[in-house]
Formats: C-alpha cells, sequence, structure tokens
C-alpha cells in the first residue's frame, strides 16, 4: 500500500458523507444484485440448500459465478457426498481472481493496520471491485478505506437478500423467470465493462477475457475461468512494460 502524507481532511469527513458517495457509486451494482441473485437463490433451492445455508454461501463468496458452478455440481446426476467437496474446490478456483482485484486495490490506499484493510477489501467481489477501482484512480474519496469497506458491504448485502428472496420464491417463481435472472449475468458484466470506457487497458482486458473464457471452456473446462484471464492479465503487463522501456 502507499504512504498517504496527509490524511487530515480526509479523516475529518464523515462516515454519513462517506457513505452517500459509496452509495451513490455503488446504486447501480445493488439494484441490479436484488434482481441477479434471485436466480442464485432458486439454483440453491434446487441443489437443497435451505435460506441460511443460501446465505452463508453468498456472504462467502459474493460471485455469481462461483455459486452457479457450485449449484451446477451439486444438481448434476450422480451427485454424490463428494460434490461437496468438488463444490467447495469450484467456488475456490474461480474466486482466486480476488487475489489480483485486493492487491490492486491494497496498493492504491494508505497503510494501515491489517484488520483495518481486512475490512476494507474483505468483502470485495467483481461488480465492487468495478466500481472501487476507477474511483481511488480518478477522484480517491475521503478515508478511502472506509469507502472500499461500505461499497463492498452494501453489495455483499444486496446480493444476499437477493439470493434469500430467490430461494423463499423458487417455487412460485417459473423456470423461464429463473432463465431469464440468469441470463443477465453476461450482460450485466458487459455494462460494468462499458463503463470502463475511461480506463482503457481495463476495458480492452475485459473484453479480450469476455470473449476468450466462452471460446476455451469447451477445451479447458471451468478452469478457463482462472486461466484465461491470467493470461490476458500477463500478455497486457508485458506490453505494458515494453512501452515503458521504450518511452
Amino acid at each position: 500500500m502507499t504512504d498517504s502524507p496527509d490524511l487530515s481532511s480526509d479523516e475529518e469527513a464523515s462516515a454519513a458523507h462517506v457513505f452517500r458517495i459509496a452509495a451513490g457509486d455503488a446504486l447501480v451494482v445493488i439494484l441490479t444484485f436484488l434482481v441477479m441473485f434471485m436466480g442464485v437463490g432458486q439454483l440453491s433451492a434446487e441443489a437443497g440448500l435451505n435460506a441460511v445455508q443460501t446465505a452463508l454461501m453468498t456472504s462467502l463468496t459474493v460471485a455469481a459465478p462461483a455459486q452457479a458452478a457450485a449449484m451446477q455440481i451439486l444438481t448434476s446426476e450422480g451427485a454424490t457426498a463428494g460434490a461437496w467437496a468438488a463444490a467447495v474446490v469450484a467456488v475456490i478456483i474461480v474466486n482466486l481472481r480476488f487475489i489480483v482485484m485486493v492487491a490492486s486495490v491494497l496498493a492504491r490506499l494508505p497503510e494501515t493496520t491489517f484488520w483495518r484493510a481486512l475490512g476494507g477489501v474483505g468483502l470485495i467481489s467483481a461488480s465492487s471491485f468495478a466500481v472501487i477501482l476507477p474511483r481511488l484512480m480518478e477522484e480517491p474519496p475521503p478515508r478511502p478505506i472506509l469507502y472500499c469497506g461500505m461499497v463492498g458491504g452494501m453489495c455483499s448485502l444486496s446480493a444476499v437478500i437477493g439470493a434469500v428472496a430467490g430461494h423463499q420464491l423458487a417455487a412460485s417463481v417459473p423456470v423461464i423467470v429463473g432463465a431469464t435472472l440468469g441470463a443477465m449475468i453476461p450482460i450485466y458484466f458487459a455494462t460494468l465493462i462499458a463503463r470502463q470506457k475511461k480506463l482503457r487497458p481495463l476495458m480492452v482486458n475485459a473484453l479480450f477475457g469476455a470473449l476468450l473464457v466462452p471460446l476455451g471452456v469447451p477445451f479447458m473446462g471451468a478452469s478457463a475461468l482462472l486461466i484465461l484471464p491470467l493470461i490476458v492479465a500477463g500478455l497486457s503487463m508485458l506490453v505494458d512494460q515494453g512501452k515503458q522501456k521504450n518511452a
């Protein structure tokens, strides 16, 4: 994390002021999560999870693709007691991407204690990362650690509420509605990518990842979700380093 020479003005900002900034930035994600995670809740009900288990899984992952992968394993034909272990491994593999996201955010936060940093980035998701990173890069908010924690917390809470609501309404929600909610996931992430037009390298990386992963899944399976984005990110870093050397 970077040193912060003068945080006096940031420290004076009230929590309410930071909350208003965080809520305004995360509003699109919050509203979308309330609807999108209803589809995740419906899948969890079909997999045999209760409402508490659905809430815990959502709060611990906050990643619709990871939860969808786990639910697919648990509901597959011939699933055994080992299906839970396979589902946990799938979630861990998909969520390894958060290591890169957390490192990118921490590098732009002031020096602080481990526990304060954990509070700031502990609930980060791909969506909250897409909100937080541009803000930190373009117009850093006052009390940035608190800001990050608030954005992550609000996004996480809306996901849990949506998932539990979907679980409770699973019996009364038609299959076509559940499929529509699931279809929102790629559309939603495409919208998030489009919002990063000011951050051209980030947008290009995201677009390449979005194009390559579907092509790679038939050959690489679920591991394409992890391997191909890392390859794209690595190549992008090499290109940036080459440009800097030439400059």
